[in-house]
């Protein structure tokens, strides 16, 4: 094991099953840090309708926010949990555009020097992602006070169109990242199943 801070990112599309990895992480290792998330609830507010509805602006400050984040990191550590973190620059290509992206992409690398980084990368099918997500959208919807049934299904058609087109890029930034990195599928497997082999992975590469 390197004697650099172990840094574990777990990153993947929406509904793919991170956030709840990652409560279970925080419990299985109480003694290891987790870095907040960072993203539109964090840099604006709690009732952001999400994702979909991030603009030019929101995103860059997202990346921003999260490179400071890893370049504060206490290198004195043994190791970190982080979700999403690199990963981002997926979606600063698609709500910026590819040169910001790789512009972003080369200011992370140069972030997590003196770390020793590794990506966990929840490959979930756009499809699937949508079917596990739609309640969470029409939840959002309502909180927001849209109330016009077309408008409503209007929304629920942005969402599903932004999770079907940024699914190449995922793919896309997991590809370009030259740190350690595994792609762990959980498209149609049972929970029970994907929690084994992605716990199992993350506890040989945890010190």
């Amino acid at each position: 094991m390197s004697e650099k801070t172990r840094l574990i990112v777990i990153a993947g599309p929406q509904s793919s099953g991170k956030t709840t990895i990652m409560n279970l992480l925080e419990k299985k290792y109480p003694h290891i840090p987790f870095i907040e998330e960072t993203n539109q609830f964090t840099v604006v507010d709690k009732n952001h309708l999400g994702g979909a509805y991030v603009d030019n602006q929101t995103e860059r400050q997202i990346n921003d926010v999260d490179i400071a984040k890893i370049k504060e990191i206490d290198r004195s550590r043994s190791a970190l949990f982080m979700e999403t973190g690199i990963l981002h620059t997926t979606y600063a290509e698609y709500y910026c555009d590819e040169k910001t992206a790789q512009s972003y992409l080369e200011k992370y690398i140069k972030a997590h020097e003196g770390l020793d980084p590794i990506i966990f990368f929840i490959d979930t099918k756009p499809q699937i992602s949508w079917k596990r997500r739609r309640k969470t959208y029409i939840q959002r919807i309502d909180r927001a006070g849209v109330t016009d049934v077309n408008k409503k299904k209007e929304m629920l058609e942005f969402y599903r169109t932004r999770i079907i087109n940024i699914y190449h890029l995922w793919n896309k930034y997991f590809r370009l990242i030259p740190f350690e990195k595994y792609m762990i599928k959980n498209s149609y497997k049972s929970w029970e199943r994907f929690e084994k082999e992605i716990m199992g992975k993350i506890k040989t590469h945890t010190p």
